[in-house]
């Protein structure tokens, strides 16, 4: 695609890879984050320029699609561009593949916002990176688009008493770390995912089906597509908790929802949407869920 540069290119540790024998999402978005850097540079808005400026950046939403899984020792490469320019924001396109085959991995489409860190505000983008989106511009293809999760499915009225409303349950407690925040100061996308990938296995566990009820079966779990919103930014030392509640799926995908909040100040700080299935660590085929799981899980 014209427009897109080289911004990542790494490896796939098997630490890096979870029990289903496949890299865990959180790595996704990790890698995902790195190649974020690589083309803020190339947009003349790296680190350094950070450091003179005083303007840093903001994840404001993600939409990821999961292609095909990557195990430990695949090589992996992204692509990104430029989909939109506004005055304080852009939408970011990135394309995974696995290095050797082409094979596209996964899809990530990224509103990101310049974020003055004096204020925490967003910022109107210098002009000269403004002109340098310009030059890396490209379309968004069809394997970007949504397939389960339109942008407007994600529910914005996010608050304790609406999950308590919706009986969503608590699926994560723990606090943010230093070593999980970046340049910009705060809690970098990555460990957002990785507290809903912790958070789906205590949802499973409450289905009737968790991490050793799927090993006696043969089972494991696959997310295939998740779109996350963010509220707020997170601080290190600060302690959140996520609620999860389960929505209607469609033949062998379960939709779920993770609200992610402050537990400081119980604010909403991120709210996300999954679709995902079961499969065959054999096989690596999916399979549909059992009808005892799918009851509890719709309950």
């Amino acid at each position: 695609m014209s427009g897109m540069i080289d911004t990542y290119r790494g490896y796939v540790s098997l630490q890096e890879c979870d029990e289903m024998g496949h890299m865990n999402i959180q790595h996704y978005i990790a890698k995902g984050s790195d190649s974020s850097f690589n083309l803020r540079v190339a947009l003349g808005h790296g680190a350094l320029t950070q450091a003179e400026t005083g303007l840093g950046y903001v994840a404001l939403e993600h939409h990821i699609r999961f292609h095909r899984e990557l195990r430990a020792s695949d090589l992996v490469v992204i692509r990104a561009g430029v989909v939109e320019v506004r005055d304080k924001t852009l939408r970011i396109y990135q394309e995974m593949r696995e290095a050797l085959d082409g094979t596209l991995a996964a899809t990530f489409v990224v509103d990101t916002g310049c974020l003055d860190l004096a204020t925490r505000r967003l910022a109107p983008w210098p002009e000269h990176v403004r002109a340098a989106a310009q030059n890396l511009q490209t379309e968004l293809p069809a394997e970007a688009l949504p397939r389960s999760i339109p942008r407007e499915a994600v529910e914005r009225d996010v608050s304790l008493a609406r999950a308590d409303e919706l009986g969503m349950v608590e699926t994560n407690r723990s606090v943010v770390n230093t070593w999980e925040c970046d340049t910009n100061n705060h809690m970098n996308a990555r460990f957002f995912m990785a507290r809903f990938s912790d958070a789906q296995g205590h949802m499973w566990a409450h289905a009737g089906l968790g991490r050793h009820e799927q090993a006696a079966r043969g089972l494991a779990t696959a997310t295939v597509e998740m779109r996350l919103v963010y509220f707020r930014e997170l601080r290190a030392g600060e302690t959140l908790f996520v609620r999860t509640g389960i929505l209607p799926g469609e033949g062998r995908t379960i939709r779920y929802r993770h609200w992610l909040f402050s537990g400081d100040t119980g604010e909403p700080a991120c709210a996300a949407e999954g679709a995902g299935l079961l499969f065959d660590k054999a096989s690596r085929k999916a399979v549909p869920l059992p009808e005892t799981v799918r009851a509890r899980l719709e309950t």
